[in-house]
């Protein structure tokens, strides 16, 4: 994608005196999500998600490395192997199905854009329903056009929002197909001294619980089957409401497996064993490992992809002969440029490198959030931004804005927010 860089004579900024829309909560300073969540049970979670969402993208994977163990680098040999575009491989695939099922890792946006990028050539195969696990239930996103804070905390990341507008755009129907879980349990029992917690209810039965290690971390959380099951009944009301169309199932992590007590194996079974497209982009990160055994080299590339045997014209699978997936795919490795996270330069709408003027600088540290003007003035703290960055003095960055005209929100280190209008042409 090539990015254009557009001079600051091209900005049409005015300031508004009279009244400053504080815009969504969920953009503000690292420090301020920290102190917020670092009472919470799951802390250390919480921060990895919450920092994501607010643009803190690096900043969220340092407590990833602080609550996971680091993978087993995958070794494999590319001798007699081809690389294949991972969206090649899926276009190809999608063309003999009816269902596709794709994840992500709920603080990794990339992946994201990566199924944002796949969706206009499937519209034309004729998918033409999208359904994601952010979105919750009792949403009004069949009315309009575009998410609000209420309709799922992962929806306010900025590229989760663009991938919902941007399906709408593309003349997707929208879905929401999530399990609307207990706001409260019936009962809950300590089961060790570390804290651990289950919390239980009795009608209908369902429980969760929160594995913590010896210093109270949250360190693992298991659910029953009940979500599995609910999610999958919900899709299949929404697939048997639309009897003519081909769907896409933006998920997250493993509840797109095709074996065991998950979403995808639940489906499967409701449709009578109708044979699904399953795509997993989390277990083959940027973050993972790949050695070729030959050249004992690490292997990378710009765009994500898959590796086909030239023999067998199979491509090779993370889970070896378990194959609770169809695909997994390797995540395009990406470099930060002008300070902001690559991938966002990778977005299948094209974003203009936007500078702000000096005089905007002198009280920072700031938080700049962009919006859609409209739904910033219809929907105030609710609406979700298009682009979210932090800039002080050492940290000059730039907005990655759409064109036209945008709403930018600005929080400084006194909690002070100004507003103005930029047209990026």
């Amino acid at each position: 994608m090539k990015v254009v860089i557009i001079p600051l004579l091209c900005l049409i900024i005015s300031l508004s005196a009279d009244q400053h829309e504080s815009g969504n909560p969920a953009y503000d300073f690292a420090d301020s999500i920290i102190a917020r969540n670092n009472g919470m049970p799951a802390a250390a979670a919480t921060n990895l998600l919450m920092l994501s969402v607010a643009g803190y993208y690096h900043e969220s994977m340092l407590y990833e490395d602080s609550i996971s163990t680091p993978k087993t680098p995958v070794r494999i040999t590319l001798n007699n192997k081809h690389v294949l575009d991972a969206r090649e491989l899926i276009l190809r695939e999608a063309a003999k199905h009816r269902i596709i099922l794709i994840n992500e890792a709920h603080f990794r946006p990339q992946h994201r854009l990566f199924t944002k990028s796949i969706l206009s050539a499937l519209y034309q195969q004729g998918y033409n329903v999208f359904l994601a696990e952010g979105i919750w239930p009792n949403n009004q996103l069949d009315k309009r056009a575009y998410p609000v804070k209420g309709e799922g905390h992962l929806l306010n990341e900025p590229t989760y929002a663009s991938l919902i507008r941007y399906a709408a755009k593309k003349g997707y129907k929208v879905r929401a197909y999530e399990y609307a879980s207990q706001p409260t349990w019936d009962d809950s029992v300590v089961l060790d001294k570390n804290g651990s917690m289950k919390y239980i209810n009795y009608h209908p039965r369902d429980s969760v619980s929160f594995i913590k290690n010896e210093k109270g971390e949250v360190i693992q959380n298991v659910f029953t089957s009940v979500r599995e099951e609910q999610q999958a009944k919900n899709i299949l009301a929404i697939i048997r409401a639309n009897p003519k169309s081909r769907f896409i199932i933006h998920a997250g992590y493993a509840h797109i497996n095709e074996s065991g007590p998950m979403m995808g194996s639940q489906l499967r079974q409701l449709l009578n064993y109708e044979d699904i497209l399953t795509i997993d982009q989390t277990e083959l990160n940027e973050k993972q490992i790949v050695i070729d055994t030959l050249t004992n080299d690490t292997i990378r590339r710009a765009e994500a992809f898959v590796l086909v045997d030239k023999t067998t014209k199979k491509a090779w699978n993370y889970y070896g002969n378990s194959y609770p997936v169809d695909y997994t795919i390797f995540n395009a490795s990406f470099k930060d440029s002008l300070g902001r996270p690559g991938f966002l330069f990778k977005d299948v709408e094209k974003r203009v490198v936007t500078w702000l003027k000096p005089a905007l600088l002198k009280d920072c540290g700031c938080v700049f959030s962009a919006y859609n003007p409209g739904e910033l003035k219809k929907e105030h703290q609710n609406a979700i931004a298009t682009d979210v960055v932090y800039v002080d003095n050492e940290h000059v960055r730039p907005l990655l804005l759409y064109k036209g005209m945008h709403t930018i929100v600005k929080k400084n280190a006194k909690g002070e927010y100004t507003q103005f209008s930029l047209e990026v042409k």
